[in-house]
């Protein structure tokens, strides 16, 4: 009897085990693999995942146009840049292949101001009806012209033209975050599912430019009032941002060949303020700024205007970098 007894627990001994090992293995705590934005932040799970909308396709004219849809459309965004690096955009003219793109877009975004001219003739040729031209310079503190050119006299090209403003709005921090406004409203407006995603893309933007406006602000505290000399006068929004004055010999818009008078102005003024740096754009003519420089015996910096290249906050920052440290020689 004790034997069968033995057995019997044996068997069920052996059952035990046999069951415990097949048995399912306990289930793991699930991982949260909700997408993270550019800061790290938990997106909340009711946004639209991105990879589940259809991207709009849309048309830019110049860098800094193009950058701004990008960063606040993200991947929900395929932008089609008109004008190409290294282009003028004011002198541009838009090749066929151009053309056949706007008459397959709903979206033309341009900066306005006439830096565009060719734009409101390119958009009627497109024969696209539905093509909508979404002008970003709206609701900007302009500059007009006449703040810039008291000090330029140019023999005009013939048939020249220019608007009435200066078109380098995107030089200003305060005007690429409205800019950037507009961006978002045209494209909640047209892919409402991504509005969570435009509002959240502009915001990290907006942040990242009032981190370093007020940075750069405070930094330029001490040389408020100074001028900032250039052969191209394609930075007033920035100057007057930082509380600087600028100088130059050519307009905002390049217009003609500066008079012998204008650029010997220059050169006595810069002679008699003992300015050491002559700043010249990057992707255009050196000559009026190496001129200007040889003659008053200072030396340039080349920095980036933007229009058609270059990464927006990063080279501007590296701008201000280079005018503080001349003001500091």
């Amino acid at each position: 009897m004790k034997k069968r007894l033995k057995i019997l627990i044996g068997i069920i001994a052996v059952a035990a085990v046999i069951g415990g090992c097949s048995a399912k293995p306990a289930e793991e705590a699930p991982v949260d693999t909700a997408p993270e934005t550019e800061t790290g932040e938990q997106v909340e799970e009711n946004e639209p995942e991105q990879e589940k909308l259809e991207a709009i396709e849309v048309a830019t004219t110049i860098n800094p146009v193009d950058q701004i849809v990008k960063i606040v459309g993200g991947s929900l965004v395929k932008t089609y840049r008109i004008v190409p690096e290294g282009s003028d955009a004011h002198h541009f003219e838009p090749t066929i292949k151009d053309m056949g793109k706007l008459t397959e877009v709903e979206f033309l975004f341009i900066n306005g101001l006439e830096m565009e001219p060719w734009v409101e003739k390119a958009v009627e040729n497109s024969g696209n009806s539905s093509l909508k031209l979404i002008d970003l310079s709206q609701g900007v503190d302009l500059i007009h012209l006449d703040e810039v050119d008291d000090d330029h006299n140019h023999e005009e090209e013939e048939g020249h033209e220019h608007g009435t403003f200066d078109p380098h709005i995107w030089m200003s921090l305060d005007a690429l975050t409205i800019m950037a406004e507009h961006v978002k409203a045209e494209l909640t407006a047209a892919l409402p599912e991504g509005a969570q995603i435009f509002e959240n893309n502009y915001n990290g933007f907006a942040a990242d430019v009032k981190v370093l406006q007020e940075e750069y602000v405070e930094k330029f505290k001490d040389y408020e009032g100074q001028a900032f000399v250039t052969g191209h006068a394609a930075f007033g929004y920035m100057t007057r941002e930082l509380g600087l004055v600028q100088k130059s010999v050519e307009g905002p818009f390049q217009e003609g060949e500066p008079t012998p008078k204008t650029l010997e102005e220059l050169i006595n003024f810069v002679k008699a303020e003992e300015i050491g740096t002559i700043f010249l754009e990057e992707n255009a003519s050196p000559k009026v700024s190496e001129t200007l420089a040889r003659e008053a015996g200072s030396e340039t910096v080349a920095i980036n205007p933007l229009e058609a290249s270059g990464d927006l906050l990063e080279t501007l920052e590296e701008t201000y970098e280079k005018v503080l440290e001349s003001f500091k020689k």
